[in-house]
Parts: C-alpha cells; structure tokens; sequence
C-alpha cells in the first residue's frame, strides 16, 4: 500500500465539470506510472479477488484495463474488457453510461452466461461507470461475485449510489477527500 498512498494521498486537484481530479500518477500518469506503483496496486488488488469462486475479471479500458491486466497476470484469471468504441462484432454487449466526465456507450467483450465476474476499477467517484458494468454483465447472464477498486472519492457518494441503483457493495482499498486542493487519505 505504500506506493499507492504515496501516488494518491496529498496529490494536487484539478477541477472539471465541478469535480475533483487528483493529478497522480496511478489514474493520470502524471509523472509516469512506476513499476513499483503498478505492482503494489495490482498485487492489492488481487489480494481481494475471491479466487475461489471468481471465474473471470472485467473493468473497462480506460484507467481500468491497466489494472485489470496486472491482476489477470497475477491471479491467473482470464478477463472481459468494456470498451468505449464498438468493434463492430454482434457478441459485444451495449451498455449506456454516464459519469463525472463522460458519458455515453461501453460495450463488453469476452463475458458469457454463467461467467462468476470481479469487477476491478481505479477509483469510484459517481459509480457511473461501475453500474453500467453490473448492468452489462446481469443482462448477459453472468454472477457478480465482487467489486473491487483502489480508492473511492468519498466526496461524490458513488459506493452508495451503487449500492442504491444495484444492490451491490464495492470494496476499496482507500478512501480520498478531493475537496479542497490536494487530495487527503481518510482510511
């Protein structure tokens, strides 16, 4: 956990569209993305998949699919990846979204019925994105076994909104303030 905090906690804030981005080198690359960051942040994470019930992994290409790809590495499961442009080819899944900074389509590849799917993410600030994931993967007929992300922005309410709108509880390894103008570790 130390390179993620050290990347996470006291970093500057930039405001878009009336939310806070933390500038840091996890989400942003700003600086680079360390190898040591990457792995901290991947072997975290698949300390908390439930390898014994998961059956594949799933986030989205964005500023998931890098995490997503050390921890299939790490666990040896395969994984689905939601992208944000269609490849055109009927097995892909449409799903609609909206969240802080975007809003629009993703379509999901390589989850089939039956499938027992974690979803891994970087940081939850709305949940937007993480719905229209539990949306995409329940229409195709696949369990949700967990939700799993490095950080949650407490600021937004997006681990309740999930909750609300889906039913299910998301797992983060911190919890950040971005309201003022550097980011602060609450847990």
């Amino acid at each position: 956990m130390k390179e993620i905090i050290k990347a996470l906690d006291n970093q500057p804030i930039v405001q878009i569209n009336g939310y806070g981005f933390i500038i840091n080198p996890l989400t942003e690359q700003i600086p680079a993305t360390s190898a040591e960051l990457l792995k901290d942040a991947c072997h975290e994470l698949a300390e908390c998949v439930d390898k014994t019930r998961t059956t594949k992994l799933v986030a989205e290409e964005d500023k998931g699919a890098i995490l997503l790809a050390g921890v299939s590495w790490i666990t040896g499961l395969p994984f689905g990846i939601a992208r944000w442009q269609p490849n055109g080819l009927s097995s892909q899944i449409k799903q609609s979204f909206k969240m802080e900074y975007k809003h629009g389509d993703i379509y999901l590849n390589g989850i089939e019925p039956k499938d027992k799917v974690t979803i891994i993410d970087d940081m939850v600030s709305t949940g937007g994105t993480i719905i229209a994931l539990i949306k995409t993967i329940e229409k195709i007929g696949a369990e949700i076994i967990d939700i799993i992300c490095v950080a949650e922005k407490m600021n937004y309410g997006g681990v309740s909104s999930i909750k609300k709108n889906t039913g299910y509880n998301v797992k983060t390894l911190l919890k950040i303030d971005v309201g003022g103008e550097k980011s602060k570790i609450i847990i």
